[in-house]
């Protein structure tokens, strides 16, 4: 069977599925109280996105951090395990507008709304109300949640685009059993952050308008199931928020498995830059996830639109130069500059070299890599799991 008709045959068996496990569940008096998640959003070219979703609520997302191996797996299986509720109506409210949205049957609902251009001198956010009004079949309290959606201000001289795993977040990703043993830590305590990250980030992100006039943009494989969790990291972690525009595991499971990452970056990096045409790009990536390629496609569809790539190494030491070096090699004769390295110290000299970092971005990121390979915990053989 061919790939497209196999999708269409899973979604409509997903969804078959489904109905029939609410319908149990009802009989069964199963059901949780609907809860709304809502991912941060963005305005650009006076239009505001906003994501979200309605779910039942399985104490997921404000699980407190846990080391019980059992109890994380229980977590994790539930935070994939989602029971999606569709056909709930959101009423919205924000920026001076307001409006409704309907879920569908995978639970997600979207407001796209035209005639913002005043907002995005106000930024860098501004908060989006949202009330879950209506859940056939659901008995519920009020439930309100506050989102956030990044406003741009005109004084940003550039974006910056992002992936996240391996590149900011150390998860191991192009290893699976690596990746899978970060992955069943249902907290960000139990996540670290590359060194030099913190600094390197808010450095390209500040600018005249104050600590985020420059936008970050997450463009990850990663699955909107994890956003609440990188969320919280990069707060922790002081790195700057941005939205993030994650995969979603309804549309593309099999993908997401078999860890195909072309199609989705390729399309959230052309979206990006068609939503800010007046924005040229810093692109950050790693070497585990085909990121090199992407970008290189992405600047030759593009040209003129990327300032830079940096390329963060996380391949086994002593490895041959192959496949990464040469798509550098190929961004490079392409007219954009490139690092790549096991840290960030390269990246930092180059963007305080051409005044896209402040000075003493480079001595901050060597600050804060000194800092780390003091501490007692290091990476190692796996991933060194934070403790309380």
């Amino acid at each position: 069977m061919k790939p497209e008709p196999l999708r269409t045959f899973g979604r409509k068996l997903l969804k078959r599925s489904r109905i029939l496990r609410f319908a149990a569940k009802q009989a069964l008096r199963l059901t949780e109280r609907p809860t709304l998640v809502v991912y941060p959003g963005f305005v650009a070219g006076g239009k505001l996105t906003m994501l979200g979703r309605v779910l039942e609520d399985e104490g997921v997302f404000d699980a407190p951090h846990s080391n019980s191996v059992i109890r994380n797996l229980w977590l994790t299986f539930k935070r994939y395990e989602t029971d999606e509720i569709g056909g709930a109506r959101i009423a919205w409210r924000g920026l001076g507008r307001s409006g409704e949205a309907v879920s569908d049957t995978n639970g997600y609902f979207r407001v796209e709304v035209e005639g913002f251009a005043a907002a995005e001198a106000d930024g860098p956010w501004a908060p989006i109300d949202f009330t879950l009004e209506t859940a056939a079949g659901y008995r519920f309290d009020a439930v309100r949640v506050e989102g956030q959606a990044r406003l741009v201000s005109p004084r940003a001289r550039f974006g910056i685009i992002s992936d996240i795993d391996d590149t900011i977040i150390h998860t191991g990703a192009f290893k699976m059993l690596r990746h899978w043993r970060i992955v069943t830590a249902n907290s960000p305590e139990a996540r670290a952050a590359f060194p030099g990250v913190s600094r390197f980030y808010q450095a390209l992100c500040a600018g005249e308008a104050g600590p985020e006039t420059n936008p970050v943009f997450y463009v990850s494989s990663s699955p909107r199931n994890l956003s609440d969790i990188f969320e919280r990291f990069m707060a922790q972690k002081a790195i700057p928020l941005g939205p993030m525009l994650l995969r979603s595991l309804s549309d593309d499971a099999l993908g997401w498995l078999l860890r195909r990452h072309r199609g989705h970056k390729d399309v959230m990096i052309d979206k990006l830059l068609a939503d800010y045409p007046n924005l040229r790009f810093v692109l950050i990536g790693d070497s585990g996830q085909k990121d090199a390629s992407v970008y290189a496609a992405a600047v030759e569809r593009h040209p003129g639109r990327v300032l830079a790539v940096h390329i963060h190494d996380v391949r086994p030491k002593g490895h041959a130069a192959g496949i990464v070096e040469a798509e550098l090699k190929r961004i490079e004769a392409m007219g954009v500059p490139t690092t790549l390295g096991r840290t960030l110290r390269d990246a930092a000299r180059h963007a305080e070299e051409t005044g896209l970092a402040a000075a003493g971005t480079r001595a901050g990121v060597e600050e804060e890599i000194a800092a780390e390979d003091e501490k007692r915990e290091r990476f190692g053989r796996f991933p060194v799991i934070v403790q309380p």
